[in-house]
């Protein structure tokens, strides 16, 4: 069994951090054993970090992350993904703007795309998400499109109806995203033990849509031409239809 806390390590780390000593830190984490190192990265990811000041935690990750981004990658940005659902760090935070910087070009693609995986699912506003995927270099519709599909909120939703909409010339890519949210709705009901409402009202919402006629099934979601005209541009107004049985 992994563990998650070891007071000296503790003790130890908490000096280096407390004091700023950022390389200190690293070489501290170099000469410690597998195990050791790994009980170090939860005790960074979570107890040193949960509580600092944002610009601390920011060069903290970045730091981590440049110097072993395979190892500590997905612990630093579960931290962080913990902090941004309690809103004790912001993607307007400056320290996330140079960490960013830091993890742009294709050397830290994977790393990149572990810290979407890691965030998504706590970003509570469409803007911020888009803000999200543009600090991320992820660009391209489709590329956003396959993180949305794995992230079953609201804001992500709204943000993968409005991204599909660079995508409407193409009649069976559309379809096909719609037989994921199908297929993501009868998982998640069979995980969860209950009806995943979201990702079929979604697909019933985009088969309206995008009017899709190659899409079977018995969709419950009935829609009025006049609710179709903000739907892509007013989020309170796709979150009230959506949510509708």
């Amino acid at each position: 069994m992994e563990q998650h806390y070891h007071p000296l390590l503790y003790q130890r780390l908490r000096q280096l951090f407390d004091a700023s000593d950022w390389d200190a830190v690293t070489s501290y984490l170099e000469g410690l054993t597998h195990s050791q190192f790994r009980t170090a990265g939860y005790i960074i990811g979570e107890r040193l970090l949960t509580d600092v000041q944002p610009e601390i935690f920011w060069t903290m990750m970045r730091h981590l992350i440049l110097w072993n981004a395979k190892a500590l990658t997905v612990t630093l940005a579960k931290a962080a993904a913990l902090r941004l659902q309690r809103e004790t760090l912001s993607l307007e935070d400056e320290g996330f703007r140079l960490l960013c910087q830091a993890l742009r070009g294709d050397s830290h693609l994977i790393d990149r795309q572990k810290i979407l995986m890691q965030w998504l699912p706590v970003i509570q506003q469409p803007t911020e998400m888009e803000m999200l995927f543009d600090a991320m270099d992820v660009a391209e519709s489709r590329k956003r499109i396959d993180f949305l599909l794995h992230t079953d909120t609201l804001p992500a939703a709204f943000v993968l109806l409005r991204t599909l909409r660079f995508e409407e010339h193409d009649q069976e890519y559309l379809t096909s995203v719609c037989r994921q949210l199908i297929r993501r709705a009868s998982t998640l009901s069979q995980a969860q033990g209950k009806a995943d409402s979201l990702s079929f009202n979604l697909a019933s919402l985009l088969r309206t849509y995008f009017d899709l006629p190659d899409l079977r099934g018995t969709f419950s979601l009935a829609l009025e031409s006049y609710e179709l005209s903000r739907l892509d541009t007013d989020y309170d107004t796709f979150c009230r239809v959506i949510t509708k049985v």
